[in-house]
């Protein structure tokens, strides 16, 4: 097999940047939050830190140096290490290599959910000890930070009595997952809910009882499963996640009347419209309307924090039906991730996401048309607006 090709990474990688909305003038922090989601766009990441002349970009360049297994980055990050250090920028040498942490007693365990529509998680972390388990419950959103979390002391018995029985009262399956990345996953919700002047529970002093070595980041776990090139290679898997939807997992995922109250209210306008629009006319600004609410659900071009959510619970969901046997969709999943996080006009082009932004529209705008009809029924006088389409209906 040829050795990868610097130039061609380098060209690849920064494609891939651009698809995600980051220019050749981005910024350090902007750059640094995509790292370790795909090694060609890490690569030009990594040469583009040697060209800003500052303490921030040395220190991104040190921890990508720390984390990534891609000899080609690590390469480039000596060459950029040495770039800026010839602009007169202090490195500091690499330090010394440690052994890894080595976490004392019996291992601990992790476990998580599927996310539901709500953007919620269950996360476990078990500790065996003489006598029984420590067990850490949190319930975590994405990207509210963490709801809740307890630390109480529990059995095996107990343990799987409680997955058995969340599997039967509410079809809601824990899977096995690195306790790390389970760590992690809190510690980040955790993190979350503070900015927010919210908390959840005192995550760190619980941690404390059961890890003494430093919070692992990690990217998502289906990266590790899934060659997310091929994914992406292969056009039929987006253009086929819509049938995620058939999942049972994705039952709860729809969007509630309050964040679509606007665009409701839109349609109920251009229904009602003085101009007396015609049945063309209305179709062509429902389907404005409708390309609007695919795009800003899901983010668009000014709302990349709301897109990104979106795109970390896509990731867990392909981790959760990878790990659950059901591996196209899994691909799928991811499939519909990667192109969301590369899209531009938020769910638009992505018909997973398109399918449920379209349901969950459709399915409040016929309730409300339903109600309406009620009200109709039961009074004795029309409004101007029910009188003209009354009429529109009778000369059609």
């Amino acid at each position: 097999m040829s050795k990868p090709n610097r130039e061609a990474q380098l060209r690849l990688g920064e494609q891939r940047l651009q698809e995600l909305g980051l220019s050749a003038d981005a910024g350090v922090d902007a750059v640094r939050g995509v790292v370790g989601r795909d090694p060609a766009a890490d690569l030009a990441i990594v040469a583009r830190l040697g060209a800003h002349a500052d303490v921030a970009a040395v220190d991104a360049l040190r921890r990508i140096e720390a984390t990534t297994a891609d000899k080609l980055v690590r390469k480039e990050v000596k060459r950029s290490l040495y770039r800026l250090e010839q602009r007169g920028v202090a490195v500091p040498p690499t330090p010394a290599p440690t052994p890894p942490p080595v976490v004392m007693g019996p291992a601990l365990e992790g476990y998580v959910s599927a996310v539901d529509g709500r953007g919620d998680q269950l996360v476990w972390l078990l500790k065996p000890h003489p006598g029984g388990l420590a067990h850490l419950f949190a319930v975590i959103n994405d990207p509210e930070g963490l709801r809740e979390v307890n630390l109480f002391e529990t059995t095996r018995k107990a343990v799987r009595a409680s997955r058995e029985e969340l599997l039967r009262k509410h079809d809601l399956r824990m899977i096995d997952a690195d306790w790390r990345y389970c760590d992690y996953l809190i510690d980040r919700a955790f993190h979350w809910a503070a900015q927010r002047g919210q908390s959840g529970g005192d995550y760190p002093g619980m941690r404390a009882k059961l890890i003494k070595v430093p919070v692992t980041t990690m990217q998502p776990l289906i990266f590790a499963q899934v060659d997310v090139a091929a994914v992406r290679a292969n056009a039929s898997l987006l253009a086929e996640s819509a049938k995620l939807l058939e999942e049972k997992e994705f039952r709860t995922w729809f969007f509630d009347p309050e964040t679509l109250k606007p665009y409701l209210d839109e349609a109920q306008r251009i229904k009602e419209s003085p101009l007396l629009l015609n049945e063309a006319q209305q179709q062509e600004r429902f389907r404005v309307l409708l390309e609007r609410v695919v795009e800003e659900l899901f983010g668009g071009e000014h709302q990349l924090a709301r897109a990104l959510s979106w795109v970390r619970r896509l990731e867990e969901m392909a981790y959760f039906f990878h790990a659950t046997g059901r591996t196209e969709s899994a691909q799928r999943a991811l499939a519909a991730a990667v192109a969301l996080e590369a899209g531009k006009h938020g769910g638009r082009d992505v018909p997973f996401c398109e399918q449920l932004a379209r349901t969950s529209f459709f399915a409040f705008l016929q309730m409300e048309e339903e109600r309406e009809q009620e009200e109709a029924r039961s009074s004795l006088v029309l409004t101007p607006q029910q009188a003209a389409r009354e009429m529109q209906r009778r000369t059609r």
